[in-house]
């Protein structure tokens, strides 16, 4: 199926996604509407390529971003602090625009970010916030592309987690920010499993590596590559960040082999990304199919063991 998949033309996909979107309306799948939706919405907008940071609370996440594009827009704190979806993308001129699940949107300055998106001026998102989208020009480079800052997973608030993992079919590319004194958990490794289901692309990013010494990085790190291959029989990509020591060297390898690398090659990227979509939902849909298909024969196979009891005691009753 994969080698199928890799030859997939854009009208393909389009025919699969109408074909599935038809049996999940008939047998009720709502289960793969999410993952649907995702890949109905990537093959019409044709949207930047969402660079999603995830992991558990307090991994970093913001202070990354805001390492990357070198400036202090998200807000950060030393208890959970983003309590919505926030993304930010090239733009002529710096804005931001806050959309709410209602439809409507409210325009504010960079400045008032954290009136909407962090926990503490939002808190529970009252704001009913659904993304806040961020416009900046120092971000021409990646054109093509969007840094997607999400609410940490593991934190007392659950509607963090929730936010975060309804948002999940939509990512085109995850760094998973896991922080140097709080390696590598369950937790992780059950996102990394879930990520497989979305996307081609997954990295692995040490975050606060000044918490540790280059000896003990490196066992962290050989740490990572073994427990992923005994837990899951993979490898993944894995990248060293701090924004306190060696900031720059960290900060130039990231840019260097995973953002500009998807710059480059942003449309190449886009099929990847859609075609890997297009065929886990497929074999999502199939599985659920042949569950269904074995539950109904099994039925039958019931039904007809019943009948065949009936009528062997009436038979019986009648001797």
């Amino acid at each position: 199926m994969e080698q199928n998949a890799r030859k997939m033309s854009l009208s393909q996909i389009r025919d699969l996604l109408q074909t599935v979107h038809g049996v999940c309306d008939r047998f009720q799948l709502v289960s793969l509407k999410r993952q649907l939706e995702a890949g109905e919405s990537l093959l019409a907008q044709n949207p930047p390529i969402d660079v999603a940071i995830l992991g558990q609370f307090k991994a970093g996440k913001s202070s990354f971003i805001n390492s990357l594009i070198g400036k202090d827009i998200l807000p950060v704190g030393a208890i959970p602090v983003t309590t919505a979806i926030t993304r930010l993308q090239y733009g002529e001129m710096e804005r931001a625009v806050v959309r709410h699940f209602d439809g409507s949107t409210t325009e504010a300055a960079l400045s008032e970010i954290a009136d909407f998106n962090s926990e503490s001026k939002n808190p529970a998102n009252e704001k009913n916030v659904a993304v806040v989208d961020i416009e900046l020009p120092s971000l021409e480079d990646y054109a093509g592309l969007r840094l997607v800052d999400t609410p940490g997973l593991g934190s007392v608030f659950k509607y963090h987690k929730s936010t975060s993992e309804n948002w999940l079919p939509k990512v085109g590319a995850a760094l998973l920010a896991v922080s140097a004194d709080r390696p590598l958990s369950e937790h992780d490794l059950e996102l990394i499993r879930e990520l497989t289901r979305h996307t081609p692309n997954i990295i692995l990013l040490l975050t606060k590596a000044d918490l540790l010494s280059e000896e003990q990085q490196q066992e962290v790190v050989h740490f990572f590559k073994e427990t992923l291959l005994r837990e899951l029989n993979r490898e993944l990509p894995i990248y060293l960040y701090s924004t306190r020591i060696r900031t720059d060297r960290y900060k130039h390898q990231v840019e260097a082999e995973i953002l500009n690398r998807l710059a480059v090659n942003r449309d190449f990227e886009y099929r990847r990304i859609l075609r890997y979509k297009t065929q886990s939902l497929l074999k999502s849909c199939l599985g659920y199919l042949d569950i269904a298909l074995k539950t109904a024969l099994q039925a039958d196979q019931d039904r007809d063991a019943l009948r065949d009891q009936i009528i062997n005691e009436k038979v019986n009753e009648t001797q």
